[in-house]
């Protein structure tokens, strides 16, 4: 995938736009400069072809666009498999995801643990996990698409015995050193 067409994907499942999606074509090319602007026109049709966006004509004859269910799951995709290579700076706090989800969220459970696993958090027990950087909007947009918001719970730690094993696990700087 393009990083153009990634830019697209990730900019309408998380928006930044004045009003809120759905976004206008328009809204779309503006994200880029005048020469990239054709591969993004080319990217929203790619997209369109795909089954990733949907279309539709606004009243005052613009159209407007959004994500579809397979448009959203490839964005978190895009987002858990970036996860694992941050390196900005560490705030020296831990956040912690924790699940108890119910059989019949089987599909979601596995879906969440596939991409915890995927974006590079640590797994503390079958159902709670550590990351050391603010990842709650995308765990809860996925929840959402999985309807398991309930189900989730996060926090963010201070501390936690035996973190220099997770500091050295991130390639991060403690505090004292």
């Amino acid at each position: 995938m393009s990083a153009v067409t990634a830019k697209i994907m990730l900019k309408l499942w998380f928006g930044d736009f004045e009003n809120g999606p759905p976004f206008t074509i328009g809204d779309i090319l503006n994200l880029f400069k005048k020469e990239e602007q054709k591969l993004a026109k080319r990217a929203v049709v790619d997209l369109r072809k795909n089954e990733f966006i949907k279309q539709k004509q606004n009243y005052d004859g613009s159209v407007l666009i959004s994500l579809s269910e397979e448009g959203k799951l490839r964005a978190l995709n895009l987002i858990f498999r970036r996860f694992d290579n941050r390196r900005e700076k560490w705030d020296c706090k831990w956040r912690m995801v924790s699940f108890d989800i119910p059989n019949q969220y089987t599909k979601g459970r596995k879906a969440l643990v596939y991409r915890l696993k995927s974006g590079g958090f640590y797994e503390l027990q079958k159902s709670l996990f550590l990351y050391p950087y603010d990842c709650e909007k995308e765990i809860r947009a996925l929840a959402r698409l999985f309807k398991i918001e309930k189900y989730i719970r996060f926090g963010v730690l201070e501390t936690i015995d035996s973190q220099e094993i997770l500091i050295r696990r991130f390639k991060l700087k403690s505090q004292s050193g």
